[in-house]
Order: structure tokens, then sequence, then C-alpha cells
């Protein structure tokens, strides 16, 4: 299991995360990305290489995958 988390503090709302899996991340009302509810706790392998993939994207590492 794996824990997705996006840190409001250092994104700035590029989304490359919500472009790249929009299933596990998408841009709020307040313009910057948010993991999709539900979305929080990955059990599925290729959901958490997703997750990763898109927190490896991140141009400020926004975005935290804790296994």
């Amino acid at each position: 299991m794996a824990e997705v988390e996006v840190d409001q503090d250092l994104c700035i709302a590029d989304q490359v995360c919500a472009s790249m899996h929009p299933d596990i991340f998408e841009m709020g009302d307040d313009g910057f990305a948010h993991v999709v509810d539900g979305m929080e706790e990955l059990e599925d392998a290729g959901d958490i290489d997703r997750a990763k993939e898109a927190a490896e994207a991140c141009p400020v590492d926004a975005i935290t995958v804790s296994e």
C-alpha cells in the first residue's frame, strides 16, 4: 500500500500530474493539484507506479508517494 499526497505549499499548478494521470490527480477549484478522492491510499502496483511517475515529473517535488 502507498499513500499519495500533494503538498499545497509547494504546488505551482502546472497540471503535469493531472494531465499524466487524471484518475489519480485533478486540478481543484483553487487551481492547484489534488489527489482524487479515494486515491489517497493505493494498493494496485500499477496505480502506485503511475503515482510515482507523476511525482518524478513534478517540477517542484510537491507529490509524495509513501510505501
